[in-house]
């Protein structure tokens, strides 16, 4: 049976949907919990044979054909400041974004500012006390997000950074800063969480049952990437990168809607759409298998079903799911009405992700 999809009037959605292949605790099991549409749609596309990225923002910049050049960061931190304080500029900037680090036996283990509860004042006010310290060196820091803060020193050094999203969780010993100016900048780091440790703001934090802000993570670091038009028609998300990218590119952009009718009734009838999907990211990071089932089970039912319903029925020409572990499937409206393909289960095509 052929396509039925009108090429005058094709619409062809693409999804990022990063955590779906990080199945916490059990590898994704869980007792009358089925994710049948995602698996079936996983199962009856086709993977697809282009170098996917492995990684969350990684795979943000992918998807405006941006990669990381040679020992150098990508620049989130020029990208998402843009989108957090509106202006376009072409200076140096790193994310030094507000972390807790707990110690484990020998380790260090990060939480990021998702797990802490900054508020505006909270930043604003730790900002303050560390440009005290640092404002003869040339530092300037700013928060004009409280779980996104900006620094620009007096020249940018020669270092290459880790990404938060890879650190959160984990040990940040072997993630930390590398490169020619790598000592002075640990020595910064260890300077910045003795002044944390003895900040008003955290004595208060920790009387009022908050985890303390005791260090700040240096990541992303560059200036604005160079973009060139790309294929979307519309991007439809609530994260700064992908918002920030669509800006730079000139591409439509709008905030996530709450599920896929509430896309189809907002969509343009032709074109190319990008609809970023994180919800399980965050959980995926910290292993909450109970988030990580939550949302995915809102993915499958808010999106999956009826965006497979609309592919057999040839009112969408081809949808793509894209992850975060280098791996993609395409799926037309043939090939989602194969019935006969057997069905895996998604911990399944986790495994052939690694």
């Amino acid at each position: 049976m052929a396509d039925t999809a009108d090429s005058s009037t094709e619409q062809k959605l693409t999804f990022y949907l990063p955590g779906l292949f990080s199945l916490p605790g059990d590898s994704g099991a869980k007792p009358g919990v089925s994710y049948r549409t995602l698996e079936t749609l996983l199962s009856r596309g086709e993977v697809i044979d282009r170098q996917i990225p492995r990684g969350y923002e990684e795979g943000l910049f992918a998807l405006f054909n941006l990669a990381r050049q040679d020992n150098a960061d990508l620049p989130v931190a020029a990208v998402t400041r843009m989108f957090d304080m509106g202006v376009i500029d072409k200076d140096w900037w790193l994310r030094a974004d507000p972390v807790h680090l707990s110690l484990n036996r020998d380790r260090l283990i990060l939480a990021d500012a998702r797990k802490l509860e900054v508020t505006p004042q909270d930043a604003n006010r730790l900002v303050a006390e560390v440009m005290e310290v640092f404002k003869a060196d040339g530092w300037l820091l700013k928060a004009p997000h409280p779980e996104r803060w900006y620094l620009k020193p007096l020249k940018p050094p020669k270092l290459t950074t880790t990404t938060l999203s890879r650190v959160v969780g984990r040990d940040v010993h072997g993630f930390l800063p590398q490169g020619p100016d790598d000592k002075a900048w640990h020595t910064i780091m260890n300077e910045l969480q003795i002044l944390l440790h003895t900040a008003t703001v955290n004595a208060e934090r920790e009387k009022n049952g908050k985890l303390p802000i005791n260090s700040l993570w240096f990541w992303g670091s560059g200036r604005l990437p160079r973009i060139t038009p790309v294929s979307w028609t519309r991007v439809w998300s609530n994260e700064p990168v992908t918002l920030s990218l669509a800006k730079l590119s000139g591409t439509a952009r709008g905030a996530l809607p709450s599920d896929y009718a509430d896309w189809r009734r907002q969509s343009e009838l032709t074109g190319e759409h990008l609809i970023i999907l994180d919800e399980a990211h965050a959980a995926s990071l910290y292993a909450d298998a109970t988030g990580w089932h939550e949302n995915l089970q809102k993915i499958e039912q808010n999106w999956m079903e009826p965006l497979l319903s609309d592919l057999q029925s040839g009112k969408i020409a081809r949808a793509t799911l894209l992850m975060d572990a280098g791996i993609g499937y395409s799926i037309t409206p043939r090939l989602a009405r194969r019935w006969w393909r057997w069905r895996r289960s998604l911990a399944s095509h986790g495994v052939s992700a690694d």
